[in-house]
């Protein structure tokens, strides 16, 4: 009978050695499917990231480009030397020669309403007659066209047209703005067709930025697309194609794939060795008679040593959440000798929020859910205490265990998810803080004044929002450097934000433009005070490395709900009124209609 008994025992534990062996396998297969599949999409997702950096980086470069020649083509100087005195040297030493190689562009130019150019300048020479035939081509002339026929009601608040065209067989990228009269705007009105035109080679120099702002990045202008590389179809401003900007995209999928897949296929493995090493030796012992216990407790002792060696903490407690065992990383993350852990209380341990007392427990644990409900549970944003006091995130999982139906306790397993955290804090100050000055940038403002105007709504107040924009700031660029207009940059933040309450809000949109956010305006006479406070702070000096200077501002006021009732209302009639106080004078604060 005993004999029977070893055989029938030594039979079912081949039978069972034979579904771990295909379980196992079919385990691993699933693994190599999944992380196959999620590298696939990892891929997919960084190709689209990468598309659209490309693509907000070539927006961007068109804007600087508009800015550039916007403030070159608005100005007095420009329309008399350009269209009534037709003055070489004050092309060349203004938006021709001293343009090129400020901006580093490689061609402007100047044209009348009949396409005759006035000027045009490139790194070889600068001509002018005006010529009768120049190579204008048709994607030139589009450009040229689309500026013209902008509304000239908006004229300057909107921003100048920028494409990309072809010139004497090279690739430009460029922006065109109207010229005219920096205090008299409409005087453009008696030559609508005069323009000019700031622009960039595409192969030479746009695609080589590109390549240096994206690390490296190798990107390539092809005829045709490639379906082996990232690309972006380009087209011409009259809408006819010009190639396919294509790059080789990151892979982190693939990367992580052909890292991770070795050591996943290695793990099943040894996984699978261990469990036929194990199971033959449970047999051998069987068929020598050994008792059941012996090799019960030969596997205790086996997943006892795994249970030691885990890097991540583990402990079991009771049902009433007492802990009766732990394991040494537990004990070393949570700073306690593994003796003092027995019988303390899991849930002053580990907690979902705010620390609790001891005896109490926390309605939010997954570890008290699976307790009640008998079911598995997975906090990912948990916190853990340490002796000292101190508490850390975590996340953490908690499986019940049963015995004849009825909860008996808990394996809890938990991971220190600090450098993650930080991580991803890091990640969401770059996405809504400014580098330079470490104010709020677009984004974070954005969020900040919606919330503020359904505040607003609610509670039946007020909303106010000034736009700055900086006298002046491009002669300290120009003359100091940009790390000096970096230097006034930080210093205009702080001499922001010691004039306004903790309650409103100072941002940075860009170059040199700020917002500032107003809560609780009681009407539009303190909104204004607070503008005239913000110029005088601002017409003080300042001091850049060794340097003193003074620029000025001009404040664009809106109000919630008399001039917007969205963030981007009231942020696009500030800037707005900005131009007013600009054409009217600078120094000064307008506010929107």
């Amino acid at each position: 009978m005993q004999d029977n008994h070893h055989d029938s025992a030594v039979a079912e534990l081949g039978t069972l050695m034979g579904v771990m062996m295909v379980t196992i396998l079919i385990a691993l297969a699933l693994t190599l499917v999944l992380l196959i599949q999620a590298g696939r999409v990892q891929d997919e997702t960084a190709l689209e990231a990468s598309q659209r950096q490309v693509e907000g980086l070539i927006w961007m470069t068109g804007r600087n480009l508009a800015n550039h020649v916007r403030d070159y083509a608005i100005w007095d100087e420009a329309f008399e030397s350009i269209l009534i005195a037709r003055d070489l040297a004050w092309w060349d030493g203004n938006a021709g020669q001293y343009v090129l190689s400020t901006f580093d562009l490689d061609l402007t130019l100047a044209v009348d309403d009949d396409e005759r150019l006035f000027f045009i300048s490139t790194e070889r020479e600068t001509r002018t007659a005006p010529l009768d035939h120049p190579p204008i081509s048709s994607s030139l002339r589009a450009l040229l066209d689309a500026e013209r026929r902008g509304d000239p009601s908006d004229f300057p608040e909107r921003p100048a047209t920028f494409g990309l065209f072809e010139l004497d067989g090279t690739l430009y990228f460029g922006a065109v703005s109207r010229i005219c009269r920096e205090d008299e705007p409409s005087v453009c009105a008696a030559k609508p067709g005069a323009l000019m035109l700031f622009a960039i080679s595409v192969e030479e120099r746009l695609v080589a930025e590109l390549d240096e702002i994206m690390n490296g990045v190798e990107l390539l202008r092809d005829p045709a697309i490639s379906t082996t590389t990232a690309h972006l179809p380009l087209l011409f401003a009259d809408g006819s194609d010009a190639g396919v900007l294509t790059w080789i995209p990151p892979a982190p999928g693939r990367s992580m794939t052909g890292s991770v897949l070795p050591l996943a296929v290695l793990a099943f493995l040894s996984i699978a060795g261990l469990t036929l090493f194990f199971a033959l030796r449970a047999r051998a012992l069987a068929r020598s008679l050994s008792s059941d216990e012996r090799a019960h407790r030969r596997l205790l002792a086996q997943y006892e040593s795994i249970l030691e060696t885990a890097g991540d903490g583990i402990f079991g407690v009771d049902a009433t959440g007492r802990v009766q065992f732990v394991n040494p990383a537990a004990a070393h993350m949570l700073g306690y000798p593994r003796s003092e852990l027995q019988g303390k209380d899991a849930h002053a341990l580990l907690f979902s929020g705010q620390p609790i007392a001891a005896g109490q427990e926390d309605a939010d644990s997954p570890l008290q859910r699976a307790l009640v409900s008998g079911r598995s549970e997975i906090h990912d944003s948990a916190y853990s205490r340490r002796a000292d006091g101190g508490r850390f995130p975590v996340e953490y999982s908690a499986s019940p265990v049963k015995e004849h139906g009825q909860v008996t306790g808990a394996v809890v397993v938990f991971r220190d998810i600090t450098k993650r955290r930080e991580s991803e804090e890091e990640m969401f100050y770059r996405a809504n803080y400014d580098v330079i000055t470490e104010l709020p940038n677009r984004n974070l403002l954005l969020e900040r004044l919606g919330q503020e105007l359904k505040l607003a709504r609610r509670e039946g107040k007020r909303v106010g929002v000034l736009f700055i924009d900086l006298d002046d700031f491009k002669a300290v660029n120009d003359t100091l450097g940009h790390h000096a207009g970096d230097l006034l940059l930080r210093q205009v933040a702080e001499r922001l934000t010691r004039c306004l309450r903790e309650t409103d809000t100072v941002a940075r949109l860009g170059g040199d433009e700020f917002v500032v956010l107003l809560t609780h305006v009681v009407d539009h006479g303190a909104t204004e005070r607070i503008a005239d406070m913000l110029i005088c702070a601002l017409r003080h000096g300042f001091q850049l490395a060794g340097h003193s200077v003074r620029v000025g501002a001009s404040i664009g006021i809106a109000h919630f709900p008399d001039q917007g009732d969205t963030p981007e209302a009231l942020i696009d009639h500030a800037d707005a009124a900005m131009y007013q106080a600009k054409a009217a004078g600078r120094g000064m604060h307008r506010s929107a209609e």
